[in-house]
């Protein structure tokens, strides 16, 4: 048997006021029962709450709704004892309640359209509808969960947290994301990363960091810091503690890329495209040039020691020396020779004199 009732929106919306009201009663001395200041704007509130959802069809919120009258009709009577004074009120009312109504709309079309290109941004878009089923029902909290394979092994369980204020206005706190190996059952990653600003951190960031790797966030004028999961050191909360590494820390991306005899930094676009996504944190697939032949590895950046991690095929981290045997360097020079040559090349077929 199902036992979930369906969301009564006039009842939410009536406990906000009274969260709202318990909050002043901490703030102040005297006896908030009968201030006339707050019963005014009590009055406007449940108005505004009767004009919200006057043409409801749920029988449980049309019912909320006759109960309000009548509360509404006491706080009234006394704030406004004469009769003419409560009629006139009533006249004016509707068209003031129209008007706020007008301006809800807005700002709940804003807030929306807001959230959507965050979720967007982040890689949530898959849960729009999912929001704005959740933001009509009018909860003050709610969460979405998804969850996604990465791989055949690894899959990613998150769970988005959202809120209102006191104005009515939605926003996306933030998410725990939760990592598990099917070949590592023993070994479950989680962490709550919020949406703040600086460190507002993307589905796919979420999971390289779970996965061990660093993401760069950049800043203004190309600077930044590198973050990374300590999964050595956790708080109370359960999270692992994030370690950062400012750009000024001394680490050099490309400068590590170019220690690796790489075919990728041959052509500008690639180059580009290895660097963007070792700033994402993915582990990169890229070909080491040996002895004019191409080999397959993959690799990772490693901001804490300024270096390059390198792969094999089975995923077995490995030194450039094994990679590449006694001809590390040689191999390196090679590839830089090769992508000298590929570029002056590339600036003659333009037109265009390299020196």
């Amino acid at each position: 048997m199902n036992n979930i009732h369906p969301v009564n929106r006039v009842e939410n919306d009536l406990h906000q006021w009274r969260s709202r009201e318990e909050r002043f009663s901490k703030l102040f001395s005297f006896n908030l029962s009968g201030n006339k200041a707050l019963l005014k704007e009590k009055l406007r509130y449940y108005d505004s709450v009767a004009s919200k959802y006057r043409n409801t069809a749920s029988p449980d919120e049309r019912f909320a709704l006759r109960m309000l009258r009548q509360e509404r009709n006491q706080i009234e009577r006394k704030l406004y004892p004469n009769l003419l004074l409560r009629l006139l009120r009533r006249l004016i009312v509707p068209v003031r309640q129209q008007y706020i109504l007008k301006q809800e709309i807005k700002q709940t079309t804003a807030n929306t359209d807001a959230l959507r290109n965050t979720l967007q941004r982040t890689g949530f878009g898959n849960v729009i509808h999912k929001l704005e089923e959740n933001m009509a029902k009018g909860q003050a909290q709610f969460s979405i969960p998804v969850s996604q394979y990465v791989n055949e092994k690894e899959r990613l369980d998150y769970n988005l947290s959202f809120s209102k204020d006191h104005n009515g206005t939605y926003s996306f706190d933030g998410y725990k994301a939760e990592l598990y190996n099917g070949q590592k059952q023993d070994i479950r990653r989680q962490q709550y990363f919020g949406m703040d600003t600086d460190n507002e951190i993307t589905a796919s960031q979420a999971y390289n960091l779970l996965a061990g790797r660093a993401v760069l966030k950049e800043q203004y004028q190309s600077q930044g810091k590198w973050m990374q999961l300590d999964f050595n050191d956790k708080d109370m909360q359960g999270n692992f503690r994030l370690r950062e590494f400012q750009t000024a820390y001394g680490y050099d991306l490309m400068k590590a890329l170019q220690q690796l005899p790489l075919k990728e930094l041959q052509e500008h676009r690639s180059t580009q495209k290895l660097l963007d996504g070792l700033k994402m944190g993915d582990r990169q697939a890229v070909s080491f040039l040996k002895d004019g032949k191409e080999q397959r590895f993959y690799i990772e950046a490693n901001p804490q020691h300024k270096s390059i991690n390198i792969y094999d095929e089975h995923a077995k981290k490995i030194s450039l020396t094994a990679a590449l045997g006694n001809k590390t360097m040689e191999a390196v020079k090679v590839s830089h020779k090769m992508g000298e040559e590929q570029v002056r090349s590339q600036g003659k077929r333009n037109g265009m004199r390299v020196m």
